[in-house]
Formats: structure tokens, sequence, C-alpha cells
């Protein structure tokens, strides 16, 4: 019978149950609070929506999403429209709406920007500065516009002299004015002719002198008219480059500054406008549906179905034989409900009901269950350590790229570890800080300066193998220079940072041996600051911020106690760039030896190897002028006697045993 009336509730509910309608029932009075938070969430996103066109979303989906949800409804239900934008921030840092950086409205008031009006003065300043400095007349004039001056300047020929007196340009003297026409009277005698002779002859000679000194006086105008032309379109053509410079670099300063401050603006919006949706979102999953169920004799209850609402109904399902089934509905979230057969005797079937006291003395229990067995075990998965050593060196450098001199100096050197090994799993973290400084001659100096991170995870492969997976970081923690040059950095904070993440097997035979070949490992070399610093001096190509090579890496470490108070620890890495594996390699090797004294005195002597083909020196001149660079094998040198202190701690938990 039990059987038959769970089969004619499943038919009769699946055939008789219809849903008329999903009501939207917002229900925004039942808090007066959750009315104005959804009210200034709405009106917020409306404003970047609708009425700000500065702003415009990522994308046409998720503005179409955003708008559906402000209107709880346009071309999709609103679950659809939670759905996308729940997956949608599932990405780090997602971004709704981005600005491009020509419509920033408020740029005159971004620090740092410039003006339209102070790059006017910009401009003229820079042009009266060149002015006032370039000498027009030592401006070299190139010897191919005097080519043919002949051809360009009108000189007078030998037979042209009549020009000169025609126009004044020559006056003869009175003796000789009128010479050209002499009647015979007055050639009386051979001495006359010969006096003649002598004056026709001088008066050509003056002629002739008078014609040069014209065709000089034309040649020189010219050269000086067309040198002085030349000067001025060169002047003027410099001092338009230099201003079209101006203006491109004070152009790309304000898009990078307003892109900056876009980027900040764009940030705080979008954290905003991610807090104004958490509240639509949560506000939108409380909206109910209302759902009417009916049976075949037209009776009908309304089911309430809500998210994080325990809500309930009864109704009776009925046969052609009028027979009766209650059943009761129960709201299981907006999406789902559950139904239950309503006998009266479900909603009492587990009630807790009091028993009659028993008395269990009158058992006696086996013998075998008084013992005791161990029920936990004691381990200690995390082993955590360090130390510190702080001292004065004697250093001596040799090709130390970050710079550096050879003296008495001080020295810091911090190492820390927390490692986990439990079962199959290996989890290895160091991290080591060095400074040091130097005092040479009034100056302080920096000598030494490392920070390192290493995490190194292993899963057992077999025998002694793990497989391992390792990320490898460091920088440096102060600005570097070539000494006594302290305006000039060759290096800082991030610059260069050099990242390695390999993935390989890693050898561990015991505790003091290991060898890490990871034959899949990316190296990224990154210059934070490239205005300052020249990232070409670490194999960055001129105009970029990082350069990525893959390639084979081989890591082997080493640490032995030569006696109770010597110790001996090498760390060698090398890697091979794939792209050239027989000509660009690098390696690091480093050999540490710590003595200890005392308690707290301790002698430490490092001897540390650094090859890298792409940071290169100089090591000469080429005819051109330009620096030859090769790589060059860096080495460095000290001894520091100073305090030192050990710690290692180890974590216990208690695990149950099986």
């Amino acid at each position: 019978m039990r059987s038959r009336l769970i089969l004619a509730v499943t038919f009769y509910f699946v055939i008789f149950c219809v849903v008329s309608k999903a009501e939207e029932s917002p229900r925004r009075n039942e808090k007066s609070s959750s009315i104005d938070s959804v009210q200034v969430s709405v009106d917020y996103l409306n404003h970047f929506l609708y009425q700000n066109s500065d702003w415009i979303p990522v994308d046409n989906e998720l503005g179409k999403s955003l708008k559906g949800l402000v209107h709880f409804a346009e071309d999709e239900d609103i679950d659809t429209i939670l759905y996308k934008l729940e997956k949608y921030r599932m990405v780090d840092d997602p971004s709704f709406f981005y600005r491009p950086v020509d419509r920033v409205s408020d740029s005159l008031e971004v620090a740092g920007y410039v003006s339209k009006k102070e790059l006017d003065e910009k401009l003229s300043r820079k042009e009266r500065s060149i002015r006032s400095t370039i000498v027009k007349d030592e401006i070299a004039v190139p010897e191919e516009i005097f080519e043919k001056l002949d051809e360009k300047v009108n000189l007078l020929a030998k037979d042209e002299v009549d020009f000169l007196l025609r126009d004044s340009l020559v006056i003869l003297p009175d003796s000789l004015k009128g010479f050209d026409v002499i009647p015979d009277s007055i050639i009386s005698s051979p001495a006359d002719f010969i006096r003649l002779q002598k004056m026709d002859s001088l008066k050509r000679i003056l002629l002739e002198e008078a014609r040069i000194h014209y065709n000089n006086n034309m040649l020189n105008f010219y050269i000086d008219s067309v040198s002085d032309a030349y000067r001025t379109q060169y002047i003027q053509e410099y001092v338009q480059k230099e201003k079209a410079e101006l203006v491109d670099s004070t152009r790309a300063q304000n898009r990078e500054i307003l892109r900056k401050y876009n980027q900040a603006v764009m940030k705080a919006i979008n954290d905003s406008i991610s807090k104004k949706i958490d509240v639509l979102t949560n506000f939108a999953k409380k909206d109910s549906i209302n759902l009417w169920v009916k049976n075949s004799e037209g009776d009908s209850t309304r089911v309430i179905l809500r998210n994080n609402a325990n809500r309930y109904t009864r109704m009776f399902l009925k046969n052609e034989q009028k027979d009766s089934l209650g059943i009761r509905i129960h709201n299981e979230g907006k999406n789902s409900m559950q139904i239950f057969i309503d006998d009266a005797v479900t909603l009492k079937r587990f009630s807790t009901q009091q028993t009659k006291a028993f008395d269990f003395d009158q058992f006696e229990p086996e013998s075998s269950l008084r013992s005791i067995d161990q029920r936990y075990k004691v381990i200690t998965p995390w082993s955590l350590g360090g130390d510190g050593n702080f001292g004065f060196s004697q250093t001596a450098l040799s090709n130390w790229k970050k710079g550096g001199k050879s003296a008495l100096s001080t020295l810091l050197v911090l190492k820390g570890f927390a490692n986990y090994s439990y079962k199959k799993v290996k989890w290895e973290n160091s991290v080591e800080l060095r400074n040091g400084w130097i005092k040479p001659s009034g100056m302080i100096q920096k000598n030494d300066d490392k920070f390192e991170f290493i995490s190194r995870y292993g899963l057992s492969a077999f025998k002694k193998w793990y497989y391992s997976a390792e990320i490898d970081f460091q920088t440096q923690l102060f600005n570097g220079y070539n000494y006594p040059d302290r305006e000039t950095k060759i290096s800082a904070f991030l610059a260069p940072a050099k990242t390695l993440i390999k993935l390989g097997l890693d050898y561990k035979p015991n505790k003091n041996f290991s060898l890490f070949l990871s034959p899949f490992t990316s190296k990224t070399v990154y210059v934070r600051d490239t205005v300052e610093v020249d990232p070409t001096k670490f194999g960055i190509d001129k105009g970029k911020k990082r350069y990525w090579e893959p390639g084979l890496n081989a890591d082997v470490s080493y640490k032995t106690d030569i006696t109770p108070d010597i110790s001996y620890q090498m760390k060698y890495k090398m890697f091979i760039n794939y792209s050239s594996p027989f000509s660009k390699f690098d390696v690091d090797w480093e050999n540490n030896f710590v003595m200890k004294l005392n308690d707290f005195i301790s002698l430490r002597a490092m001897l540390h190897f650094i090859y890298d083909d792409n940071v290169k020196f100089k090591v000469g001149e080429k005819a051109d002028g330009s620096d030859i660079l090769e790589p060059r094998w860096q080495i460095k040198e000290f001894i520091t006697i100073g305090f030192s202190y050990k710690l290692n701690k180890r974590i216990f938990r208690r695990e149950k045993v099986n």
C-alpha cells in the first residue's frame, strides 16, 4: 500500500503541478538599510553605465550583464546574469570598467603633468637657449653649394667693361675721359702716338682691374648671402628639431603619467564597483519565486522558493477514486524543493524520547578490551631555523659587477629556513640576506648586497629521487655605484632581479647532499628602473625591462662538518641556454667555511664565483670609439670575524595511529 502511495505521489505531482508564473519579489520593504544600500549601488552603476561616457565596460558582454543586474532582467534571467558575473569574477583582480587615457578630464590636476602653457614656455626657453649658445658663423657650409659659381653669378666678361662706365661703377681720371674717339689732328708726331698708346694701355688696365674687383665683389656677396641663408635655415631646422623632440618627450611623459594615474583611478573605481556588485548580487540572490501547485480537484497552494529560507507547505493529492495523500513541500533553495509524504508520523518519528534506566554492570567486558594500545604518535614535519653573523670583513673584489672596493668593512649575514618533510612530501624554503658597507676614504660605500629566496617542493618518485619544482628569486636591496661616482647608478633594488622557475628531479641520498636536475627551467631577468639603471649592462635590449630564456639548470648542494667546530657548505648552480647551449651559460659557485670560536663568536670565509654571459664588461674600444664588451668571471672573497647566533627548532604535532 505504501509503495502505491509513493508512486501515486510522484505521478500526480508530475501531471498536476503547474507553475503558473515566476513572480519577481524583491521584498525591498524587509530592511530599510537594504533599500538604501541597493539604491546607492543602482545609482552608482547607472552613473558609469549611462551618464558618464568617459568610462567604458571592458567588454560588451560584461556591460550587458551589469545592465541586467541593475534592472534585474534585460535579455536574460537574473540567475544567468549572476552566473556570468560570478564566473567573470573568478579571475584574479577582475576589472569591470576602463577609461582610455585620452579621456582623463582632470589631467591638469595630476602631479607632474605638463600643461600646454607650461610646454609653450619650455619651448620658448629651449629656443632662446639654442640661439644664445650657437655661433652662427661657425656653422660649416657644404662645399657643393659653391660649385659652378660662374653659372650662378652674373659676372662681367672682358668685353663688357663698358657696363662699369655706363652705370658709373668706375670713374676714370679726367686725363682718360673721352679717349675712345681721338681725331687724327691731335697726333702730330711719333711721340704723340706713343703717348696715346700708353694712355690707352693704362685705360684698359684700369678697366680690367675694375672688372676683376667687381666680379670678386659679386662672388663674395653671393657666397655671403648663400652662407647666411644656409646657416639661418640650419639654425631654424635645428631649433624645430629640438623643439619637436621636446614636444614628443613631454607628450610621452604626460601619457605615462596619465597612464599610471588612470590605472590607480581605474583600480579604485573597479574596487568600488566590485563592492556595489556584491550588494546587488546578494540582494538578487534573496529574490524569491512563487509557485502555485494544483491537484486534480483544482485545490492549490503557493510554494515560495527562496535562498536561505526554511519554509514548507502542505497539500493533498487525489486520484480518480478521490483517495487523498498528504504531502509536504519544503523550500530547499531558489531553484529546488523537496517533497515528503505527510502521514502525521514523519515529523515525530525521530523525536527524542526518554528511555528507562538500564544496568550496564551486568555485562563483564572481555579482558582483551582492558589493554590500552597506542592511539597517537608524535611527528615533527616542520623544521625551522637559521643563523646570523655580524662582524668585520677583509674583502677582495675582482670584476664584481655590482660595484665595490677591497677594504676593511662590516658585513651582516642572515640565513633562515623552513623545511617540511613528511611521508612522500618535501618542501624546503630558505632565505638569505647579505649586506656589507665599507668606508675607505671618508665616503661610505657598499661592498656586498644580496637577497635570495628559494622554495622547492618535491614528491617522492623512486628511491632517493623526488619530482621537484623550485622558484629561485634573487635581487639586492640598496643602490650600487661605481665609486667614487655617487650620481650614476649601476644597480638598485629589483634592478636587476633574477627569477628562475625549475621543474625536474631532485636526488637526495642524505640530508647533506642534493642534486637537482631541471630540464625545464625558465630564467627571467628584470630591471625595474630603466631610467637610472642601464638595462643593457645585464643583457636586456635597450628600451625593454626584461628578457626571458629557457634552458637546463643543475643545482648541487653539499655540506659537511670537517670538525665539530668547522663546517663547509657548497652551492653550485649552472644554467645552460637552449638557444645557444655551447656558448651561453651561467655559473654561480659559492663556497662557505664557518669556524666556531665560541658560542657567540665565529669566523666565516666565503669564496664566490659568478659567470653570466649576459653581463658584460668593457675590455677596450673599437676604431669608431664604441666600447668592446665581453663577459668576465666575477670573483668575491671575504673573511669575517664577528658575533653569530644560530636557531634550530622543530614543530611537533600529534597524529592518530590507524
